[in-house]
Protein backbone atom coordinates (compact mmCIF):
# COMPACT_ATOMS: atom_id res chain seq x y z
CA UNK A 1 0.00 0.00 0.00
CA UNK A 2 3.21 2.10 0.57
CA UNK A 3 4.04 1.46 -2.91
CA UNK A 4 0.44 2.27 -4.23
CA UNK A 5 -0.22 5.42 -2.57
CA UNK A 6 3.24 7.07 -3.96
CA UNK A 7 2.21 5.83 -7.05
CA UNK A 8 -1.03 7.51 -6.98
CA UNK A 9 -0.03 10.70 -5.53
CA UNK A 10 2.33 11.38 -8.22
CA UNK A 11 0.44 10.55 -10.45
CA UNK A 12 -2.81 12.88 -9.15
CA UNK A 13 -0.11 15.60 -8.77
CA UNK A 14 1.00 15.21 -12.69
CA UNK A 15 -2.43 15.33 -14.03
CA UNK A 16 -3.77 18.31 -11.58
CA UNK A 17 -6.51 16.29 -10.42
CA UNK A 18 -6.63 17.41 -6.69
CA UNK A 19 -8.28 20.86 -7.68
CA UNK A 20 -11.11 18.97 -8.73
CA UNK A 21 -12.01 17.63 -5.16
CA UNK A 22 -13.70 19.48 -2.61
CA UNK A 23 -13.56 18.77 1.56
CA UNK A 24 -17.01 17.60 1.57
CA UNK A 25 -15.54 14.64 -0.42
CA UNK A 26 -13.27 13.19 1.77
CA UNK A 27 -16.08 11.74 4.14
CA UNK A 28 -17.03 9.25 1.07
CA UNK A 29 -13.73 8.51 -0.04
CA UNK A 30 -12.52 7.81 3.56
CA UNK A 31 -15.68 5.25 3.46
CA UNK A 32 -14.29 3.88 0.06
CA UNK A 33 -11.22 3.79 0.77
CA UNK A 34 -11.93 2.19 4.79
CA UNK A 35 -14.69 0.00 3.25
CA UNK A 36 -13.21 -0.92 0.61
CA UNK A 37 -9.45 -1.35 0.63
CA UNK A 38 -8.62 -1.99 4.62
CA UNK A 39 -11.45 -4.03 5.24
CA UNK A 40 -11.60 -5.47 1.80
CA UNK A 41 -8.50 -6.49 0.65
CA UNK A 42 -7.27 -7.12 4.07
CA UNK A 43 -9.85 -9.49 4.14
CA UNK A 44 -9.30 -11.01 0.91
CA UNK A 45 -6.04 -11.70 1.18
CA UNK A 46 -6.81 -13.12 4.50
CA UNK A 47 -8.55 -15.75 2.78
CA UNK A 48 -6.67 -16.11 0.15
CA UNK A 49 -3.28 -17.42 2.61
CA UNK A 50 -5.96 -19.92 4.02
CA UNK A 51 -7.97 -21.50 1.35
CA UNK A 52 -5.74 -20.22 -2.33
CA UNK A 53 -6.78 -18.11 -4.91
CA UNK A 54 -9.45 -20.38 -6.37
CA UNK A 55 -11.75 -20.59 -3.77
CA UNK A 56 -11.37 -17.17 -2.94
CA UNK A 57 -11.80 -15.92 -6.29
CA UNK A 58 -15.37 -17.95 -6.40
CA UNK A 59 -16.26 -16.63 -2.96
CA UNK A 60 -15.08 -13.04 -4.11
CA UNK A 61 -17.52 -12.54 -6.91
CA UNK A 62 -20.13 -12.41 -4.59
CA UNK A 63 -19.41 -8.48 -4.92
CA UNK A 64 -20.92 -8.88 -8.22
CA UNK A 65 -24.62 -9.20 -7.13
CA UNK A 66 -24.01 -7.18 -3.84
CA UNK A 67 -22.94 -4.29 -6.12
CA UNK A 68 -25.41 -4.99 -8.61
CA UNK A 69 -28.24 -4.94 -5.68
CA UNK A 70 -26.37 -1.76 -4.30
CA UNK A 71 -27.17 0.06 -7.08
CA UNK A 72 -30.65 -0.65 -7.89
CA UNK A 73 -31.14 0.27 -4.38
CA UNK A 74 -29.08 3.71 -4.04
CA UNK A 75 -28.59 4.75 -7.97
CA UNK A 76 -31.80 3.32 -9.41
CA UNK A 77 -30.20 1.64 -11.71
CA UNK A 78 -31.97 -0.58 -13.67
CA UNK A 79 -31.22 -3.80 -15.85
CA UNK A 80 -32.43 -4.57 -19.48
CA UNK A 81 -33.26 -7.90 -20.56
CA UNK A 82 -30.26 -7.95 -22.30
CA UNK A 83 -28.13 -6.77 -19.51
CA UNK A 84 -29.54 -9.40 -17.19
CA UNK A 85 -28.89 -12.05 -19.24
CA UNK A 86 -25.38 -11.84 -19.99
CA UNK A 87 -24.63 -10.87 -15.99
CA UNK A 88 -26.68 -14.07 -15.77
CA UNK A 89 -23.93 -15.45 -18.03
CA UNK A 90 -21.26 -13.93 -17.01
CA UNK A 91 -21.71 -15.42 -13.50
CA UNK A 92 -22.40 -18.54 -14.55
CA UNK A 93 -19.29 -18.60 -16.66
CA UNK A 94 -17.28 -17.42 -13.81
CA UNK A 95 -18.56 -20.02 -11.01
CA UNK A 96 -17.90 -22.86 -13.97
CA UNK A 97 -14.24 -21.45 -14.31
CA UNK A 98 -13.11 -21.68 -10.83
CA UNK A 99 -15.13 -24.72 -9.58
CA UNK A 100 -13.11 -26.72 -12.43
CA UNK A 101 -10.26 -23.97 -12.74
CA UNK A 102 -8.22 -26.76 -11.23
CA UNK A 103 -6.17 -28.96 -13.50
CA UNK A 104 -5.69 -31.61 -11.45
CA UNK A 105 -6.87 -33.01 -7.82
CA UNK A 106 -3.37 -32.83 -6.65
CA UNK A 107 -2.99 -29.78 -3.72
CA UNK A 108 -0.50 -27.36 -4.31
CA UNK A 109 0.63 -23.96 -3.25
CA UNK A 110 -2.73 -22.64 -4.97
CA UNK A 111 -5.21 -25.55 -3.44
CA UNK A 112 -3.83 -25.93 -0.28
CA UNK A 113 -5.76 -24.82 3.05
CA UNK A 114 -4.05 -23.67 5.84
CA UNK A 115 -5.79 -23.57 9.15
CA UNK A 116 -9.88 -23.74 8.95
CA UNK A 117 -11.78 -23.83 5.49
CA UNK A 118 -14.64 -21.85 7.17
CA UNK A 119 -12.14 -19.01 8.24
CA UNK A 120 -11.10 -18.48 5.00
CA UNK A 121 -15.18 -18.82 3.77
CA UNK A 122 -16.10 -15.94 6.07
CA UNK A 123 -12.64 -13.64 4.91
CA UNK A 124 -13.68 -14.34 1.56
CA UNK A 125 -17.38 -13.02 1.89
CA UNK A 126 -16.06 -10.02 3.64
CA UNK A 127 -13.69 -8.64 1.20
CA UNK A 128 -16.42 -9.32 -1.53
CA UNK A 129 -18.85 -7.13 0.88
CA UNK A 130 -16.03 -4.55 1.26
CA UNK A 131 -15.14 -4.43 -2.74
CA UNK A 132 -18.62 -3.55 -3.40
CA UNK A 133 -19.56 -1.03 -0.56
CA UNK A 134 -16.38 0.78 -1.29
CA UNK A 135 -17.14 0.88 -4.98
CA UNK A 136 -20.41 2.37 -4.23
CA UNK A 137 -19.25 4.49 -1.74
CA UNK A 138 -17.00 6.22 -4.30
CA UNK A 139 -19.55 6.63 -7.38
CA UNK A 140 -21.65 9.22 -6.03
CA UNK A 141 -18.06 11.57 -6.31
CA UNK A 142 -16.94 10.25 -9.91
CA UNK A 143 -20.47 10.47 -10.92
CA UNK A 144 -19.34 14.21 -10.06
CA UNK A 145 -16.70 14.93 -12.46
CA UNK A 146 -13.97 14.08 -9.69
CA UNK A 147 -10.52 13.24 -11.03
CA UNK A 148 -10.19 9.57 -11.12
CA UNK A 149 -6.57 9.28 -9.96
CA UNK A 150 -6.82 11.81 -7.01
CA UNK A 151 -9.83 9.95 -5.87
CA UNK A 152 -7.96 6.27 -6.13
CA UNK A 153 -5.14 8.50 -4.33
CA UNK A 154 -6.96 9.90 -1.34
CA UNK A 155 -8.38 6.66 -0.99
CA UNK A 156 -5.07 4.54 -1.09
CA UNK A 157 -4.03 7.25 1.70
CA UNK A 158 -6.45 6.98 4.13
CA UNK A 159 -6.63 3.15 3.83
CA UNK A 160 -2.96 2.94 4.29
CA UNK A 161 -2.93 5.39 7.14
CA UNK A 162 -5.74 2.63 8.49
CA UNK A 163 -3.41 -0.11 8.21
CA UNK A 164 -0.62 1.56 9.52
CA UNK A 165 -2.60 2.51 12.47
CA UNK A 166 -3.15 -1.38 13.39
CA UNK A 167 -0.51 -3.28 12.41
CA UNK A 168 -0.71 -5.86 15.18
CA UNK A 169 -4.20 -6.62 14.66
CA UNK A 170 -3.83 -6.88 10.47
CA UNK A 171 -1.06 -8.98 11.20
CA UNK A 172 -2.42 -11.28 13.45
CA UNK A 173 -5.95 -11.44 10.90
CA UNK A 174 -4.10 -11.85 7.64
CA UNK A 175 -0.89 -14.49 8.62
CA UNK A 176 -1.76 -17.97 8.43
CA UNK A 177 2.29 -19.00 8.16
CA UNK A 178 5.12 -18.62 10.66
CA UNK A 179 6.60 -14.96 10.17
CA UNK A 180 9.00 -14.38 7.87
CA UNK A 181 10.98 -11.26 6.96
CA UNK A 182 11.04 -9.66 3.52
CA UNK A 183 14.29 -9.91 1.39
CA UNK A 184 15.00 -7.19 -1.52
CA UNK A 185 13.54 -8.96 -4.43
CA UNK A 186 9.98 -9.07 -2.22
CA UNK A 187 9.70 -5.39 -2.52
CA UNK A 188 10.43 -5.48 -6.48
CA UNK A 189 7.59 -8.12 -6.70
CA UNK A 190 5.42 -5.42 -4.31
CA UNK A 191 6.17 -2.95 -6.38
CA UNK A 192 4.78 -4.66 -9.28
CA UNK A 193 1.85 -5.90 -7.66
CA UNK A 194 1.12 -2.03 -6.42
CA UNK A 195 1.22 -0.78 -10.46
CA UNK A 196 -0.40 -3.39 -11.92
CA UNK A 197 -3.42 -4.54 -9.29
CA UNK A 198 -4.13 -1.37 -7.67
CA UNK A 199 -2.28 1.90 -9.57
CA UNK A 200 -3.64 0.72 -12.73
CA UNK A 201 -6.46 -2.57 -12.28
CA UNK A 202 -8.57 -0.28 -9.09
CA UNK A 203 -7.96 3.05 -11.52
CA UNK A 204 -9.83 1.85 -14.37
CA UNK A 205 -12.43 0.33 -12.04
CA UNK A 206 -12.88 3.44 -10.66
CA UNK A 207 -13.13 5.51 -13.60
CA UNK A 208 -15.62 2.21 -15.10
CA UNK A 209 -17.89 3.62 -12.18
CA UNK A 210 -17.60 7.22 -12.91
CA UNK A 211 -18.78 6.34 -16.19
CA UNK A 212 -21.24 3.33 -15.83
CA UNK A 213 -23.53 1.36 -13.98
CA UNK A 214 -22.15 0.13 -10.78
CA UNK A 215 -24.14 -3.35 -11.12
CA UNK A 216 -22.63 -4.08 -14.86
CA UNK A 217 -19.39 -2.65 -14.04
CA UNK A 218 -18.72 -4.93 -10.94
CA UNK A 219 -19.99 -7.69 -12.71
CA UNK A 220 -17.71 -7.42 -15.53
CA UNK A 221 -14.06 -6.61 -12.88
CA UNK A 222 -15.58 -10.04 -11.08
CA UNK A 223 -14.30 -11.95 -14.72
CA UNK A 224 -10.56 -12.12 -13.11
CA UNK A 225 -10.62 -15.91 -12.25
CA UNK A 226 -11.49 -16.46 -16.06
CA UNK A 227 -9.00 -14.24 -16.74
CA UNK A 228 -6.21 -16.21 -14.52
CA UNK A 229 -7.34 -19.19 -16.61
CA UNK A 230 -4.45 -19.26 -19.31
CA UNK A 231 -1.92 -17.92 -16.69
CA UNK A 232 -2.53 -20.69 -14.41
CA UNK A 233 -2.31 -23.17 -17.52
CA UNK A 234 1.22 -21.17 -17.17
CA UNK A 235 2.47 -21.65 -13.94
CA UNK A 236 1.23 -24.85 -13.08
CA UNK A 237 1.68 -26.05 -16.46
CA UNK A 238 -1.44 -27.88 -16.65
CA UNK A 239 -4.59 -27.12 -18.32
CA UNK A 240 -7.54 -26.58 -17.06
CA UNK A 241 -11.02 -28.76 -17.21
CA UNK A 242 -13.29 -28.68 -20.38
CA UNK A 243 -15.73 -26.97 -18.44
CA UNK A 244 -13.58 -24.68 -16.85
CA UNK A 245 -13.41 -23.27 -20.68
CA UNK A 246 -16.57 -23.53 -20.80
CA UNK A 247 -17.45 -21.14 -18.40
CA UNK A 248 -14.84 -18.72 -20.04
CA UNK A 249 -16.84 -18.62 -23.38
CA UNK A 250 -20.33 -18.05 -21.60
CA UNK A 251 -18.47 -15.54 -19.46
CA UNK A 252 -17.14 -13.83 -22.91
CA UNK A 253 -20.87 -14.53 -24.41
CA UNK A 254 -22.45 -12.55 -21.30
CA UNK A 255 -19.79 -9.72 -21.52
CA UNK A 256 -21.20 -8.77 -25.56
CA UNK A 257 -24.57 -8.91 -24.24
CA UNK A 258 -23.43 -6.64 -21.67
CA UNK A 259 -21.25 -4.42 -24.19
Amino acid sequence: MLYVSVMLVIAATISDGWSTLNFSDTALVAISGLIGIFVGDVALFTAMARIGPRRTGMLFTLNAPMAAIGGVIFFEERLSASSFTGSALILLGITLAVVYGNPSEETGVFERIQGSLFVGIFWATIGALGQAGGALAAKPILDDGADTLAVAALRALIATAAMWLVPDLTDKLTRSVKKTPLLKHDHLKLATSALIAMVCGMTLLLYALGNGDAGIVSILSATTPVLLLPLQSIVTKKMPGAFAWFGAILTVLGTSLLI
